[in-house]
């Protein structure tokens, strides 16, 4: 009986050990429509219904409207990213992917997580969206 009781806690141990191992690789969250916004796994996931281009440069705007230091800004075809950081040395991370010839998913990243980090992120969304609504 107490080789079955081990057997049993090594299950249970194995188990809990395999679940927090796999937590953080959790997927994206599903956006449906157009201008829509989700925070998980310390990102908000956007999707907005602008080319990428356009994205891109409204990520760099709105990164330098909000007095953010922009550290590195590449582009190509297939995707873009945009980094900097905050006054309090926070980095910010925005990483832009065309999802067709007028669609963008963008991942904003400000920290590692809680309502801070995702506190700042929804700034910059918000900031993004104000800019893209300027230009077009």
């Amino acid at each position: 009986m107490n080789r079955k009781t081990i057997s049993l806690s090594g299950c249970i141990l194995l188990a809990v050990f395999v679940g927090l191992s796999l937590a953080p690789l959790g997927c994206s969250p599903t956006l449906v429509g157009e201008n829509t916004a989700a925070y998980s796994m310390g990102r908000l996931h956007a999707r907005v219904d602008r080319d990428m281009n356009s994205v891109y440069e409204a990520s760099v705007k709105a990164l330098e409207a909000l007095e953010i230091t922009v550290t590195e800004n590449k582009k190509d075809v297939f995707a873009a990213r945009v980094a900097g950081k905050t006054a309090d040395e926070r980095s910010i991370t925005i990483r832009i992917e065309p999802e067709g010839d007028s669609s963008t998913l963008l991942n904003i990243r400000t920290g590692v997580l809680g309502d801070e980090a995702q506190a700042r992120a929804r700034v910059i969304y918000d900031k993004i969206r104000e800019v893209l609504g300027a230009t077009g």
